[in-house]
């Protein structure tokens, strides 16, 4: 037998699933551009309002190639990296695959 809270971690655990598949299902409403440094380097941001991040995790890994790391603790800081993911935005060294990502989302 399941015992007394069973259901209710079965229930909580539906609702995050609903809600994150109901945040990831929307469409990309905006794409917010803006500038930032990592480890002194010019960085070009785009900021995707809406849209599933996980789609676009997995495109730009397959366009870009490995996402580079500032918070792994585990190993050292990978400098001047094509690109990262950080704060909800999209962090490219080139402006030209900063252009390439936002020609790709727009739609």
């Amino acid at each position: 037998m399941g015992g007394r809270n069973t259901g209710k971690s079965y229930f909580t655990q539906q609702a995050i699933d609903r809600l994150m598949r109901d945040l990831n299902s929307q469409p990309v409403s905006d794409l917010v551009l803006s500038e930032g440094t990592v480890y002194g380097s010019r960085y070009h941001c785009v900021e995707p309002v809406g849209g599933n991040w996980m789609e676009m995790e997995t495109w730009c890994l397959d366009t870009y190639g490995n996402c580079g790391s500032m918070w792994d603790k585990d190993k050292a800081p990978e400098l001047n990296a094509r690109w990262y993911m950080n704060d909800r935005r999209f962090w490219f060294r080139n402006e030209k695959d900063r252009n390439w990502f936002i020609m790709k989302w727009s739609r």
